[in-house]
């Protein structure tokens, strides 16, 4: 059974690519998405306010689960000798580096799970 062509794709969204095409790049500088994309013409620009606020909170979410399983993992992992201080240090990259690395898939992410809630049609095509 083959994939629907116009079916969203969540590995193409995180891989910072058009969740509809795969076309790259759809990203202008850091996490800036582009107004269409170059190659299918989705338009990533909605007129409601406030559309990319699930976005941060999906990269809030990933970086609080990355944190924990960080954390926790490493308890589990070493007990009862926990390093604290490593812990420590463990925990701070975490929180550093997976909300800047996660940023700019945050939102193509976002764009491909409003796309399973709201399918793309043929009608939503921009006419030529």
């Amino acid at each position: 059974m083959s994939a629907d062509p116009r079916s969203p794709s969540l590995l193409n969204a995180l891989r910072v690519r058009c969740p509809l095409c795969g076309h790259k790049p759809i990203t202008e500088g850091y996490g800036n998405v582009v107004d269409e994309c170059p190659s299918c013409h989705y338009s990533y620009t909605h007129g409601e306010d406030g559309y990319w606020v699930g976005a941060l909170i999906m990269n809030m979410a990933v970086c609080l689960i990355s944190f924990f399983v960080a954390f926790l993992g490493t308890i589990l992992l070493t007990w009862p000798d926990v390093p604290w201080g490593a812990l420590t240090f463990i925990a701070i990259g975490v929180m550093v580096a997976v909300p800047i690395w996660f940023y700019p898939r945050s939102k193509t992410v976002w764009v491909w799970a409003d796309l399973r809630i709201h399918p793309y049609t043929e009608d939503d095509r921009p006419a030529f």
